[in-house]
């Protein structure tokens, strides 16, 4: 038997390649991505077969659309303002437990506009309304 002779990139792809498959492998993907070679009729057969997920693809390509349509130079401020808005409400819903919310009534309202967090998410909301009235007037 011949004796298997690598150059120097060959010896760094491999190395490369065997870090890809250990990261693959911490993460929990290379088990998946082994399973559905080997499993990926019946894989996809079940997902076909689901119609939560079916449902789920049909609402998911329904807002692609509109993405598809954004002007070039507006999807660096989208992104921004959602990767800071997602932040904030995943923040916001961490220190917010539901089953102790106080119900408020119109009094107690009008004592939390006195609130410079609560002013401060109401002017977000009243300018997200603004605009999106603008924009659906637009259409």
């Amino acid at each position: 038997m011949s004796e298997l002779k690598l150059t120097p990139e060959e010896v760094a792809a491999v190395r490369e390649l065997v870090e890809v498959a250990v990261a693959l492998k911490k993460g929990g993907t290379l088990g998946l991505l082994k399973s559905f070679t080997e499993n990926g009729d019946r894989l996809l057969e079940t997902i076909s077969e689901e119609k939560a997920l079916l449902r789920l693809a049909a609402i998911g390509n329904s807002a692609l659309e509109p993405v598809r349509e954004i002007e070039a130079e507006k999807v660096n401020d989208i992104s921004m303002n959602v990767e800071e808005l997602v932040n904030a409400l995943l923040r916001a819903l961490a220190e917010t437990n539901p089953k102790e919310v106080p119900k408020v009534g119109m009094t107690g309202a009008i004592g939390y506009l006195r609130d410079e967090d609560v002013q401060k998410g109401l002017g977000f909301l009243l300018t997200l309304a603004k605009n999106l009235g603008r924009v659906l007037n637009e259409k």
